[in-house]
């Protein structure tokens, strides 16, 4: 029975919808406007920052563990450090240590073992940096007394005043 309404209808039906391909309809043509030409440069800026950590040496101001076992060795002459006059710049590879000495100074010790007490600007205080201070690197390598700052791993930041050679003398037992 459907198959004989399918025939009546196919019948019925006109000769050229009998033919029914589907085709995709025209393309429709778009102008799409031209980009601008590119800028002829780019400019890239990088920046970097060095921060060079110096650690601490243990000393009386910053030797908070219990005292360790005293150990014989062979006493020496006695030393105490003279001051003498510093360079005005320092270069920061070669620092390799530090030592709080006094209330407003910490001395620095180099690869040359020379000691170069560091005296902070007024208001800073040496026991701040008892674990060590960072430094940010400057295009010329140098820390420079007046001029770069030094950050103590507790947040303070202080000004080199002025650096003084330390040599060691040895003291007269009278």
């Amino acid at each position: 029975m459907l198959t004989a309404v399918y025939l009546l209808f196919a019948a019925a039906a006109p000769a050229d919808a009998a033919d029914m391909s589907w085709a995709p309809p025209e393309p429709v043509a778009v102008a799409v406007p031209p980009l601008p030409d590119p800028p002829s440069f780019w400019q890239v800026v990088i920046e970097r920052q060095i921060i060079i950590r110096v650690p601490a040496q243990r000393s009386s101001l910053n030797n908070f563990a219990a005292e360790a076992a005293p150990q014989a060795r062979p006493r020496e002459t006695p030393m105490f450090w003279k001051e003498k006059k510093g360079p005005k710049c320092v270069s920061m590879r070669n620092i390799m240590g530090m030592q709080a000495a006094q209330r407003d100074s910490i001395d620095l010790i180099t690869r040359q073992k020379q000691r170069l007490r560091a005296q902070l600007n007024r208001g800073c205080r040496a026991l701040d940096f008892y674990a060590g201070f960072y430094m940010q690197g400057s295009k010329d390598g140098q820390l420079c007394e007046g001029r770069d700052q030094i950050h103590a791993r507790t947040g303070a930041k202080c000004e080199v005043e002025k650096f003084r050679l330390m040599v060691p003398v040895p003291r007269d037992e009278d």
